[in-house]
């Protein structure tokens, strides 16, 4: 016992703050009815933070699958040199030559494999099984503990649901049985179950608060803001996925982001010449955010982040690995239209139609550049923004125009996002609203890990004029939206198939 206690104090003292040598295999963290029943307030908290940095490890330390499944996937890319041959796969959804050239690579193979998410959903099972028998716990930091785990585990299962489809699903502690994949929709339908309570069951914002006062725990911890935005983005999910109940679902996001405008002074949108402050994290505009902390070496894969793959000139390269097409970034920010975020977020080669090392092209969006203690140099340092609140009214404004019952407060919605980037007012309605929130989504949320799950979610994925990358509807329709699952998944679960359109 003694030694568990001095492995989970190291961990609260620096799991957000570093230490990755740490192990974070459940059998270390735990030891039995006694780490509980004769733990304390300090140990169960330690617990909680290693389901955090489970998540940490599966998409920002250990692979970089945010920005290769949300930001590169399907996108209008080119890499500068023929030889980083991912980028095209991705580019060109080649899911199956990505497997099979890197197999056992974290551009590839590592990608495919679940298995860090469900250290953290087994890990959530444990605490909310276990935490009643902890002993004086402040009967609120239980409850709080509590949420932030269904949380945790609910995120968890939404992330491999985009990526996989059907996954298996369970939620109690200590499972070791195999499972067969579960159907996706119900899988979702449960996490909202879940998650429900926690803003019924709390309407003060006194178990999650909707925002925390230590830097310590703001926009990384679970907040009121991260669980109804994560709600938000399932409920959309399941629209396209679930049909027959879509408006339900638009209604559900649009009550979500009623409450979530009625935040208690908790968010914002900053002024966009705050650029730097809002990728750094935990701003006011921060939902949900993975913590990054360079000074005590809690870092992020180089290519996971998406500014070190666009940007070269702070890095002292010759230039990124890869770039938007002109023609793209033309669609979104027209030469003769008025945008702050032109300026602020690209360079003067914005609308460059050549790729070719001589005449490179960036983006500065996310720089907060800094050294790692090896000398390595990032464009950002900052936490890895999940949810924020621009994206979640921009989702609030698209259930409204999809019900068609509100445009104009639809287009306020939309508006106070392009406000803040000093262009203009779009005022319309039907389909054209629906297509500028999905083109605003695209312009504000760039690299952010959302352009991909866009496209799946609404179904313009194989739609050439929303897709310059498109799949056909036959194929999109048996799987090919989904990754490729590790094969390694069927060694230690034979109820389990593999994804049959990459097989």
């Amino acid at each position: 016992m003694k030694n568990i206690v001095l492995i989970m104090t190291l961990i609260v003292s620096c799991l957000f703050a570093g230490c990755d040598s740490l192990a974070n295999k459940s059998e270390d963290k735990l030891s039995g009815d006694d780490f509980w029943a004769q733990g304390n307030e300090t140990n169960a908290e330690a617990f909680l933070l290693s389901i955090y940095n489970s998540f940490r490890n599966a998409t920002m330390s250990q692979r970089p699958f945010l920005t290769y499944s949300g930001d590169m996937r399907c996108a209008p890319i080119t890499a500068y040199s023929t030889g980083d041959k991912y980028v095209a796969y991705l580019a060109n959804n080649d899911m199956g030559e990505l497997r099979n050239t890197y197999p056992d690579d974290a551009r590839g193979g590592l990608i495919m494999q679940w298995d860090v998410f469900y250290t953290a959903i087994q890990d959530a099972n444990i605490l909310l099984a276990e935490i009643d028998k902890v002993p004086g716990m402040d009967e609120l930091k239980r409850s709080r503990f509590k949420a932030e785990a269904i949380f945790m585990r609910s995120l968890s299962y939404f992330f491999i649901v985009r990526a996989f489809g059907d996954v298996p699903y369970y939620t109690n502690a200590y499972n070791e049985a195999p499972l067969p994949r579960t159907n996706m929709v119900i899988v979702l339908q449960n996490c909202l179950a879940d998650l429900q309570p926690l803003l019924d069951d709390d309407p003060g914002a006194e178990v999650l608060p909707w925002s925390y006062s230590s830097y310590s725990s703001k926009g990384i911890r679970a907040s009121r803001g991260s669980v109804i935005a994560l709600m938000m983005h399932i409920n959309l999910w399941l629209v396209q996925f679930d049909a027959q109940n879509k408006e339900q679902y638009y209604r559900n996001v649009v009550s979500l982001g009623e409450e979530l405008e009625r935040n208690n002074g908790a968010y914002s949108l900053l002024d966009i010449n705050r650029s730097s402050v809002i990728f750094a994290g935990g701003s006011d505009e921060g939902l949900f955010e993975i913590a990054q902390n360079i000074n005590f070496n809690e870092i992020f894969m180089m290519n996971a982040k998406f500014s070190d793959n666009v940007s070269y000139s702070c890095l002292n390269k010759s230039m990124p690995l890869f770039c938007y097409s002109g023609d793209y970034l033309m669609t979104l920010f027209p030469m003769y239209e008025d945008d702050a975020r032109k300026e602020l977020w690209f360079d003067e080669k914005i609308y460059s139609t050549s790729v070719s090392s001589s005449a490179p092209k960036e983006i500065k969006k996310f720089w907060n550049i800094d050294t790692y203690g090896n000398g390595t140099i990032t464009s950002n340092s900052g936490n890895q923004i999940v949810f924020r609140y621009a994206g979640a009214l921009l989702l609030y404004a698209e259930a409204l125009a999809a019900l068609g019952t509100n445009d104009t407060k639809a287009c306020e919605l939309l508006n106070r996002v392009r406000n803040r980037a000093h262009a203009s007012e779009i005022n319309t309605s039907g389909s054209e609203l629906m297509d500028a929130i999905f083109w605003e989504r695209c312009r504000e949320l760039i690299g952010e890990g959302h352009y991909y799950y866009d496209l799946v979610r609404t179904g313009k994925v194989y739609n050439r004029n929303y897709c310059m990358n498109p799949m056909t509807r036959t194929n999109f329709n048996v799987g090919a939206w989904t990754w490729p699952i590790h094969r390694n998944a069927l060694k230690n679960n034979t109820q389990i198939g593999l994804n049959l359109f990459w097989e």
